[in-house]
């Protein structure tokens, strides 16, 4: 993690992780934007959406692992992560492989 050095709090953190997951098939649904939306503040999701939008898939995967490291979270604060990542690919009633890769690679990322 080279550059690395947002000024994140965790709110933002999960905003920003929250939208990896509603765009891992490149589209976010309106039911994945309205269960952030009661996950995070609305402004907070507007800071986080644009600046995810400005970033690549790379820099997108190291601000997130910099935010674990970052926040020293535990294992209960990951669990709750996974867990409303989960919620938000199953937001539209279904997923897509691409949805399901992207969870198993965020599993192991948020241990």
């Amino acid at each position: 993690m080279s550059d690395v050095n947002v000024n994140w709090d965790k709110d933002q953190f999960k905003a920003y992780l929250l939208i990896f997951a509603a765009n891992a098939n490149f589209s976010e649904s309106e039911e994945e934007k309205e269960l952030i939306l009661s996950k995070v503040d609305a402004e907070v999701y507007k800071l986080m959406h644009r600046e995810f939008v400005k970033d690549n898939d790379y820099q997108r995967l190291e601000k997130i692992l910099f935010c674990v490291d970052k926040f020293g979270l535990s294992k209960g604060d990951l669990t709750q992560l996974r867990a409303e990542v989960k919620q938000v690919i199953n937001a539209e009633g279904h997923h897509d492989e691409l949805e399901d890769n992207m969870f198993l690679y965020l599993k192991k990322l948020l241990r």
